[in-house]
């Protein structure tokens, strides 16, 4: 049986190992309130949205089968919460069952394995129950081929005859065996038989029989040993049952994780009322953004109340220069860019209105940095190495943030080598956008065709709004404003 709902025709395999660029880009983008918003507390949704989140799909037809799938799940959000509860409850029963196929005893993985197909079969019947019922409420390709599979492949037929083999297996009324004489008398060919054949028990009932003396350990160790032969085989059919319904049942939780953080986001996101909206995804190639209202998710989190979003409307741009006056949410503006384009391209909705991106070979962030008193170098050496790492993994249609990078040295040393970085980036179809506080740096590419300039809104008054707005770069960063904000009392 196959779960599918990640993928189309293959698993979704959950990394738990750490990545330094993840966690740097999960730092950066503050993904760490969005997703522990998702997971509230379950290890098993955490990493699972981790590993969608920072492996983002290169294949529309895939992202839009994410997407099919996650449109049924929030309209549907009870039912995939009782089908992950379920993978839930059928793992807490495995372990508290203390049932293991990891045993050197024959006997033991026979009936351990009997004991685990039956927590196996009573579960398999409840997702059935679920298919029956829930079946006709759903579109998607991935959720209605699941439901169709549960109930093709586990009809009332095959759950009849599975209970009756597992029951006929068990040892509580004994097992049968057979054997024959081998060339020197002893017992050979030793083969499970089934007890409830048609007259059995007419066949047996007055057959000579022998019953061992409690206490002759010999006789019973000899036994056991002919009965571990009669089931080796059966033994291993069993196990390989409980482990396949065992692989079964851990995929479906993973995959069905994914979806139960993407209703728990929803869940939260519409409480502070911030819309979301399933994104459009444009081949890699094109160069248009077009966004309405996208705000930062982790910062709407955060604050638990409705926060600014921007808007763009862009067309064959590679470049973007971001400047203005300081704590207009620039940075914040960055951070909305990062998450919208992981969380897209992971067949997730994004915190905006309208969203369309083209997809990116992969998402990388340069963001400044506090001083660390463990530094072994200086602060533009350690930014020179976070690019140098950046450099060693990026590729031709990958997507770079920039926030305030190489401001540990001097305005013109600092311009000029980010200026090269930059030119040498999108020379190579890598889009950048860049938040600086360099004019030398920012006026080095008025001239380019390829590059949008936008600015952080400030009225006349000096107020901040927190918008973005298309603008070129001024000399300004407009720190008096602040001065006289937070000192205007004593003044």
């Amino acid at each position: 049986m196959k779960v599918n709902l990640m993928f189309r025709n293959k698993d979704f395999v959950v990394k738990s190992e750490s990545d330094s660029i993840i966690d740097t880009l999960a730092n950066d983008l503050g993904f760490k309130y969005i997703i522990s918003n998702m997971s509230q507390g379950d290890k098993i949704i955490s990493n699972a949205c981790t590993t969608a989140l920072f492996n983002p799909l290169q294949s529309i037809d895939e992202i839009c089968y994410r997407q099919e799938n996650l449109i049924d799940a929030l309209r549907k959000p009870d039912v995939i919460r009782q089908l992950y509860d379920i993978t839930i409850e059928t793992e807490k029963k495995r372990k508290d069952s203390f049932y293991w196929l990891s045993s050197s005893y024959i006997s033991s993985v026979y009936s351990n394995a009997i004991g685990l197909l039956k927590i196996y079969i009573e579960m398999l019947m409840k997702l059935r129950r679920i298919a029956d019922k829930e079946v006709a409420g759903f579109k998607s390709e991935g959720f209605l081929n699941f439901f169709t599979m549960l109930q093709r492949e586990l009809n009332d037929d095959y759950f009849a005859e599975v209970n009756s083999h597992l029951n006929e297996l068990s040892e509580s009324n004994g097992i049968l065996i057979s054997s024959k004489l081998g060339n020197y008398l002893q017992g050979v060919g030793y083969v499970l038989r089934c007890k409830n054949q048609k007259g059995f028990w007419r066949k047996w009932t007055f057959a000579p029989s022998y019953t061992i003396a409690p206490r002759d350990d010999i006789g019973a160790a000899d036994l056991g040993k002919r009965r571990d032969r009669a089931i080796n085989e059966v033994s291993n059919a069993l196990a390989q049952a409980a482990e396949h319904l065992e692989s079964f049942f851990a995929k479906l939780r993973n995959e069905l994780a994914f979806y139960v953080g993407c209703i728990n986001l929803a869940k939260s996101l519409k409480m502070i009322k911030m819309p979301i909206c399933i994104p459009k995804l444009i081949p890699i190639d094109q160069r248009k953004r077009s966004y309405r209202n996208l705000y930062d998710v982790g910062l709407a989190l955060t604050k638990t109340e409705a926060t600014v979003g921007n808007d763009i409307d862009t067309t064959d741009k590679l470049l973007y220069i971001i400047t203005g006056a300081n704590q207009g949410g620039k940075s914040t503006f960055l951070r909305s860019i990062g998450q919208a384009q992981l969380m897209a391209q992971c067949g997730m909705f994004v915190g905006a209105e309208e969203f369309l991106a083209p997809i990116r070979n992969g998402v990388f962030t340069h963001f400044k940095k506090e001083e660390d008193s463990s530094m072994k170098s200086g602060k533009l050496d350690e930014e020179l190495s976070r690019m140098s790492k950046i450099v060693d993994v990026i590729s031709c249609g990958s997507l770079v943030l920039f926030n305030e990078s190489f401001s540990s040295t001097n305005e013109y040393e600092g311009s000029e080598i980010f200026r090269q970085i930059t030119k040498a980036l999108i020379d190579n179809n890598v889009e950048v956008f860049s938040v600086t506080h360099f004019y030398t740096y920012a006026t080095a590419f008025l001239n380019e065709r390829n590059t949008e300039f936008l600015r952080a809104e400030r009225l006349e008054n000096g107020e901040r709004t927190f918008r973005i707005v298309k603008g070129e770069p001024i000399k300004t960063a407009f720190g008096e404003d602040l001065y006289r904000k937070i000192f205007a009392d004593s003044l």
